[in-house]
């Protein structure tokens, strides 16, 4: 007869602690050095995406300047060389307080008009680079900081040029305050230690959460210079420009090639640390007097952690956002990290089922999903809203002659002007090929066929590629709920109908379709 003994949790683990309490100390103290070192590369990872973040922040408003500048420029009043209207239009966009002033100049240089100053006084302009480059490019030209002789400040300018038919006439520069970069640092919420800086293109830093008025127009630290120079983005060990040992991240952007670097203090990593060192300590010594308690309590919480698996087990298969709570055990922590990983993996093929590859817009299963969600939405709360049907015109051509990555590179711009053109809470999606359709919430059919126009201003004006101007245009289908259909297929057929209306009226039309037929938008 063979006797078994069956140990429980409980008598496990005081037999455990009482035997081994020891070597489980340096267990616990080696099992912090990697939670250490984990949280240090969770750290590097989350701070290279803040950097990356802040990065897409710094060149989202060089982008909204840039959309203000090439609208600016399409003025009537500028290709009439009506400059007393158009200098009262450059007034009242600075009058918006976004951007310090506007310059009109000519290709040489010379200030036309500069809504910082009464119409008709013109300042020599204080820097050339940007003329030069506008010239070889269609912008925008981002410069470093320019000491204002207006204001006596250091500022940034974005430039464009200004064509007509093709030629470079003028040159439109917006200049911007540094400060108001800084402004986009804090409101990023981070860490009161944390340094960041924005740095331009040639290593300059441009605004700084800590001692701004000190470093900006100053070169970055020599260490962040030297990781920089073989990736875009990473990390490293080093000073920042004061001399503060940090953990430093970067990200420099492929747009503007400017760069966001985030240096978080040793000390803060290491006084964590020592920290949890010193509580491991107390607890070693509690550990040794009370031993059986200690063991005690554990095996009653043993299963916790595996029970803090329920909810991102039950949210993974809900489709919902993984959140793994603090687990204090390691199996539970890798089981959680892979939920979280498959929680990632579904989404992101979710994100490829309804979002097209090329553009990154959703594709038509996405589109008809919000028409028949917002047709059920406008029903109760008896608002309307219109839906444009996009084909553009000429494409083929550009294949043809151009080849197939000038015709991907012209449906991705043409994918961000019609972002660009529409609000937020708009939404623009691609059917394929040269097809594309826009959703305006709260839009009747009058206003979105003047938005249609706008769109197809925007698509006709040329692309770059390659140095060679390309130039395709747009007919454009509209149809308005409830008035030209209630039903989503039908609110849908009368938009395509209209749009292949406005191929067959011309191209680079706009047809509206209502409940007395299809007609031609003025």
């Amino acid at each position: 007869m063979t006797l078994r003994f069956d140990f429980s949790i409980k008598s496990a683990l005081v037999l455990l602690v009482a035997i081994c309490i020891m070597p489980a100390s340096l267990i616990a103290f080696a099992l912090l050095s990697y939670d250490y070192l984990r949280a240090r590369d969770a750290q590097i990872d989350s701070s290279v995406m803040t950097a990356r973040t802040i990065a897409y922040s710094v060149d989202k408003e060089f982008s909204s300047i840039e959309t203000t500048l090439r609208a600016l420029a399409t003025s009537p009043s500028l290709s009439k060389k009506d400059l007393p209207a158009f200098y009262a239009q450059m007034s009242e966009i600075q009058s918006s307080g976004f951007m310090q002033n506007l310059v009109l100049s000519t290709l040489q240089g010379k200030q036309l008009l500069n809504s910082g100053l009464p119409f008709g006084e013109r300042p020599p302009i204080s820097d050339r680079t940007n003329l030069r480059l506008l010239d070889e490019t269609n912008g925008p030209v981002i410069s470093g900081l320019i000491k204002d002789t207006i204001s006596n400040q250091a500022l940034i300018a974005v430039s464009i040029p200004v064509r007509r038919a093709g030629k470079h006439i003028y040159n439109l520069s917006a200049y911007i305050s540094p400060n108001q970069l800084a402004r986009l640092l804090k409101q990023q919420q981070l860490a009161p230690d944390w340094i960041v800086a924005i740095i331009d293109s040639q290593s300059t830093i441009v605004a700084r959460t800590h001692d701004m008025s000190r470093f900006s127009g100053k070169q970055a630290s020599a260490d962040l210079l030297d990781a920089m120079k073989f990736d875009n983005q990473g990390w490293f060990e080093g000073t920042t420009s004061e001399g503060t040992q940090v953990l430093g991240m970067f990200s420099r952007s492929a747009v503007s090639n400017w760069s966001v670097a985030i240096g978080i203090p040793s000390a803060s990593l290491t006084g964590e640390m020592r920290k949890k060192v010193g509580w491991l300590a107390l607890a070693i010594m509690v550990l040794l007097l009370s031993s059986i308690g200690v063991a005690s309590f554990v095996a009653t919480r043993i299963a916790l952690p595996v029970r803090g698996l329920r909810a991102p087990a039950l949210a993974l298969g809900q489709g919902k956002d993984v959140v793994i709570p603090s687990l204090r055990l390691k199996e539970a922590k890798e089981v959680g990290a892979a939920l979280r990983q498959a929680s990632l993996m579904l989404q992101a093929a979710q994100h490829q089922a309804t979002h097209d590859v090329l553009t990154g817009l959703p594709n038509r299963a996405l589109f008809n999903d919000l028409v028949s969600r917002q047709i059920a939405i406008s029903a109760l709360a008896g608002t309307q809203f219109s839906v444009l049907y996009i084909d553009l015109d000429g494409f083929k051509p550009v294949n043809d002659i151009h080849g197939h990555a000038a015709g991907d590179a012209i449906l991705c711009e043409v994918a961000q002007r019609l972002r660009s053109e529409v609000r937020d809470s708009d939404m623009s999606a691609r059917f394929g090929g040269d097809e594309f359709a826009v959703i305006l919430i709260g839009t009747p059919g009058k206003t979105a066929a003047k938005i249609a126009n706008t769109l197809i201003r925007s698509v006709s004006e040329p692309y770059n590629f390659k140095g060679e101007a390309v130039r395709i245009s747009a007919s454009i289908g509209v149809a308005s709920y409830p008035e030209s259909g209630a039903v989503e297929h039908e609110l849908l057929r009368m938009a395509d109908l209209a749009m292949y209306q406005a191929k067959d009226a011309g191209k680079g039309q706009v047809v509206c379709a209502s409940a007395s037929g299809l007609h031609l938008s003025a």
